[in-house]
């Protein structure tokens, strides 16, 4: 087996144009808003910088923040919070969300975070396009940039291993070109699980310092992943595609005849699953879903969705992004700003 590359470069960057404040919005609760999550409050990221916190889920707040930049992803932990986006820009908050200041922002580079996650309040992670992976162990004073190689399919790597062998010079370079985008992480029991472009699934038993892949046999980008039940995982991604993993065993289809992509996932409190979506969709499953084989190339008009699927759209069709349950609400940031949402 080849042993894992991981090469680390240490960054405390701040842009060098001059920080410019969120416009402060009459209708951002409309706007298109990228990011949730939730503890004691609710805060919502999404486009020109904006932030919205709640403390009960209904009424919104725009706070104000010192970047235009759009952002696609937020995480809270205790009373901190952290807002990640585009221009490579990493926000932290220390008094839950109320007040902002920039950890991080390399526009030069041209990428996007589109997830961030801390294990605690010292140590975190933030993911993004084209293999963009930063990690702190300061509560982000500073951030070190990571490649990961083993992210990248099997033949990939071995390409680039002809690259260190030829022209070691190039082979940082190569790799940063060729890593896909990283849509999604989530830690369940110890476990990092990422998703994103081109079929990438892979796993981490030492908070993302070396991954191992999960094939599932679909070359589809996917943007999200959790554990539907003690040991059942499931993704989701492009043009609707669902697969199970049960008991670490081996991926099953779940069809859904959709063609939109589906964003989250979102275990219900009833039995019952729900999959949200691009075009407003909202999928429910049972819990435990019927499989059927994955037939990648079959006509859509040959789909059959899985027994006891149910679908319902929002009025306005706005593709859901993300989604949080604060104080019995399920809250989800769509196209069109904050939507609470009756699953029931």
């Amino acid at each position: 087996m080849k042993k894992a590359l991981t090469v680390i470069a240490a960054f405390t960057v701040i842009t060098s144009v001059q920080a410019q404040d969120a416009f402060m919005a009459p209708l951002v609760e409309q706007s298109l808003l990228l990011g949730i999550d939730s503890a004691d409050s609710v805060v919502v990221v999404g486009e020109r910088g904006h932030i919205l916190t709640s403390s009960d889920g209904t009424s919104y707040t725009q706070q104000t923040v010192p970047t235009t930049a759009t952002l696609t992803a937020v995480t809270i932990k205790d009373n901190h919070v952290w807002a990640v986006g585009h221009d490579a820009t990493i926000l932290h908050s220390d008094d839950n969300g109320e007040t902002w200041k920039i950890q991080f922002q390399h526009p030069e580079l041209e990428k996007p975070f589109l997830d961030v996650l801390f294990f605690d309040q010292q140590h975190g992670i933030a993911i993004g396009a084209y293999g963009l992976f930063y990690r702190t162990r300061d509560g982000g004073n500073s951030w070190k940039r990571e490649l990961h190689a083993t992210l990248l399919n099997p033949y990939d790597q071995e390409y680039l291993d002809e690259v260190k062998q030829d022209t070691p010079e190039y082979y940082e370079e190569e790799l940063s070109a060729i890593l896909p985008h990283l849509n999604r992480v989530r830690l369940v029991n110890n476990t990092l699980y990422l998703v994103g472009e081109a079929g990438l699934v892979a796993k981490s038993v030492n908070h993302g310092e070396t991954w191992e892949r999960m094939e599932t046999g679909y070359e589809g980008s996917f943007q999200d992943v959790k554990f539907i039940g003690h040991d059942t995982m499931m993704i989701v991604g492009l043009r609707g595609h669902v697969f199970l993993q049960k008991d670490q065993g081996e991926w099953e289809y779940v069809p859904t005849c959709l063609s939109g992509s589906l964003n989250v996932i979102l275990p219900g409190e009833n039995k019952t699953l729900s999959l949200l979506g691009n075009n407003g969709f909202i999928v429910q499953l049972p819990a435990t879903p019927q499989t059927a084989e994955f037939k990648p190339y079959s006509p859509r008009s040959e789909c059959e969705s899985t027994a006891d699927m149910t679908t319902q759209q929002l009025k306005d069709k706005a593709s859901i992004v993300n989604v949080t349950r604060f104080d019995g609400k399920v809250i989800a940031v769509t196209a069109n700003g904050v939507k609470n949402l009756d699953l029931e």
